[in-house]
């Protein structure tokens, strides 16, 4: 099951499979604004999170950080390697990471550590054939997986 239908299923109260986002998915159905804010820092459309760097920016700060390697095993088809809070916020900055907590309405402390969680199975289901799609198709898998939250709430 791929990120998007985890994140569904969450929100309409359906078990996640053991492993893949697990206990993350129950945050994610009390506050379905972290999806949003998620969105956002994806997106190219929407610059409230980071600018409008959109997926291909996250990777570049994740490179320019030293972590290149990390966020490439993400994009290939095989299996994703963890990062902590401290490194997300090293790769995306302080100022990305409390838009997002603003946005996503949790605390600056724990935004870090929410984006380490998500941020593996989001790159690695936007990537699906291993390979960085073109911006549109992001925008619609991002516009797609919005909408199966607004349709539930």
């Amino acid at each position: 099951m791929g990120f998007m239908e985890n994140l569904k299923n969450a929100m309409s109260g359906e078990q996640a499979p053991a492993g893949g986002l697990g206990g993350l998915l129950s945050s994610l159905t009390a506050n379905p604004q972290v999806t949003s804010a998620l969105a956002s820092l994806l997106s190219t459309r929407d610059g409230a999170v980071g600018g409008n760097g959109g997926l291909a920016g996250l990777i570049e700060g994740f490179q320019r950080s030293g972590l290149g390697d990390v966020v490439s095993q993400w994009i290939s088809t095989g299996p994703n390697p963890p990062v902590t809070g401290e490194q997300v916020t090293q790769a995306l900055g302080h100022d990305t990471v409390n838009q997002f907590a603003e946005k996503a309405g949790v605390p600056a402390s724990q935004a870090g550590s929410l984006l380490a969680k998500l941020l593996p199975s989001a790159v690695d289901h936007l990537t699906p054939d291993g390979k960085l799609p073109e911006a549109n198709s992001i925008e619609g898998a991002l516009s797609s997986l919005l909408s199966g939250f607004a349709s539930r709430g």
